[in-house]
């Protein structure tokens, strides 16, 4: 039952982590500008890679105009590293499987590895808007504002790659906390089984004191000799009593 729980797991965080990959290449943010027509005249939206991209000819003005602040934009390395930590992390799942292996602490390294892409995650997911929407005055995640001076309806709102990699974190995070919990009490209890053997093995070691050993035989033996005397006495009392009854 355990193998096939975390068999599960194993599974549901592999297809996080390929929804996480495909996330990096899918809309991420979207801003659109409306008349009280209903009819779009500015669009904007977000690309990890690309940056804004808009549908609309450069010749617009006014959606030249009304392009969010580049302040949004998050560091082309950052996305690079993010997307091989996803493939690293997916190579751990598919072949350093726990369930199979005879000594955890050599996983230690892919337990960390699977906790930085979950991190990676949920700096997407929650510190990016923090340090890129909100000082872009972007409003984060879904918000529509009616600006009468310029007739016009603002509508701020998440792409379906954000979307996509929150769902991922969620699929991710149960198996990733698992591996590394694993992996830390193989660990602790491997410890702790080697200073019972250290302990045992001091406690083994400890010096004999030949002095105090002899004293202790010594003692023991003059109690034996004491003894046996008390006991003979005590056998030839009655003997003498009875013989010198005998001659008077």
């Amino acid at each position: 039952m355990r193998k096939k729980a975390t068999y599960i797991f194993r599974t549901l965080s592999l297809v996080g982590l390929i929804l996480a990959f495909f996330s990096v290449f899918l809309e991420w943010y979207s801003f659109q500008v409306y008349d009280f027509n209903n009819h779009i005249i500015a669009s904007w939206s977000y690309y990890l890679f690309s940056e804004w991209q808009t549908p609309f000819s450069t010749t617009s003005a006014f959606n030249e105009a009304m392009k969010p602040s580049t302040a949004i934009t998050i560091p082309l390395i950052l996305n690079i590293v993010f997307i091989a930590a996803i493939i690293a992390s997916g190579y751990v799942l598919l072949v350093k499987n726990i369930d199979q292996a005879e000594n955890l602490r050599k996983y230690t390294k892919f337990a960390y590895l699977n906790i930085f892409v979950m991190l990676l995650v949920a700096y997407y997911i929650i510190i990016c808007p923090l340090l890129y929407l909100a000082p872009s005055k972007l409003y984060f995640p879904l918000l529509s504002i009616r600006n009468y001076e310029e007739q016009g309806i603002y509508c701020y709102s998440i792409g379906l790659g954000y979307l996509v990699q929150l769902f991922s974190f969620l699929l991710i995070f149960p198996y990733t906390v698992f591996y590394y919990k694993t992996i830390l009490t193989f660990i602790h209890e491997e410890q702790s089984h080697e200073k019972l053997l250290q302990a045992t093995i001091i406690n083994s070691q400890e010096p004999v004191h030949l002095d105090r050993y002899i004293a202790e035989e010594e003692l023991k033996r003059g109690e034996r000799t004491e003894t046996t005397q008390d006991e003979q006495e005590k056998a030839i009392n009655p003997i003498l009593t009875t013989f010198i009854e005998g001659k008077k």
